[in-house]
């Protein structure tokens, strides 16, 4: 994939955490979308297991790309 920023190659991957990986409008204590105010979560980890989601980084200009 190419990088929509700067046009350079793109390597796949995932982002992977322990806790719920969610969208939100800013940083807070509590990691809880507020799904009235467009927030959502991206992908809940299974009992034991990690979240994740597909992901394409861009090492030259520091982006990552993810679909849900």
């Amino acid at each position: 994939m190419k990088c929509p920023y700067c046009a350079g190659d793109m390597e796949q991957g995932v982002l992977e955490s322990t806790v719920p990986i969610n969208f939100l409008k800013e940083a807070r204590f509590i990691n809880k979308p507020k799904e009235g105010q467009g927030e959502f979560n991206l992908a809940h980890p299974p009992f034991g297991g990690c979240a994740s989601v597909d992901a394409w980084v861009c090492r030259g200009c520091r982006k990552i790309v993810i679909s849900y």
